[in-house]
């Protein structure tokens, strides 16, 4: 394989885990913000509803940081306001783990503080909020394994990264 294959493979290896993470700071309004809200909804439940309207949110209106502001920080059914907050820990967490990413290049290091840095996160918030719910350990024991199961297939990704990294062709 040429230097310019190999090249774009390294490339591409490292946009998807940016894009993975992408998707860990959607994920985490869902994981987090139901648990601080007390939300009747398990952390496992598959759609997003508008905490107002109650309107499911269609997957179109669901793309971490771009959908909130195409939809003009708003709710796309009932057109109630989005607080900023919302967007604030998806933006945290993507920025974070990309400038992290970027500043240890990609490496194993980079994973495991991106880890430290959600779950980080995570802990500060509900230290912070409390408890808001009957099923909070039982969310929170969900929440935990999804994020086992996400935190996984990123693993995976860095363990692609490096295979990609190693190949001299």
């Amino acid at each position: 394989m040429d230097d310019s294959k190999i090249l774009m493979l390294k490339l591409i290896t490292r946009l998807v885990i940016l894009l993975a993470y992408y998707i860990m700071g959607a994920y985490a309004t869902t994981d987090i913000l139901r648990l601080l809200k007390g939300s009747t909804l398990s952390v496992n439940a598959p759609d997003c509803y508008c905490p107002i309207c109650g309107h499911k949110i269609a997957l179109i209106h669901q793309v971490p940081i771009v959908a909130y502001f195409f939809n003009k920080k708003a709710c796309p059914y009932c057109k109630s306001y989005i607080p900023v907050s919302e967007i604030f820990l998806e933006s945290f967490l993507f920025g974070g783990s990309t400038v992290i990413c970027l500043l240890f290049q990609f490496g194993w290091l980079a994973y495991l503080i991106n880890l430290l840095l959600y779950e980080g996160t995570k802990i500060t918030l509900l230290l912070k909020k409390g408890c808001r719910e009957e099923d909070f350990r039982r969310n929170l024991f969900r929440s935990v394994g999804n994020n086992v199961v996400l935190f996984g297939m990123i693993a995976f990704l860095f363990l692609l990264r490096m295979i990609v990294d190693m190949y001299k062709g």
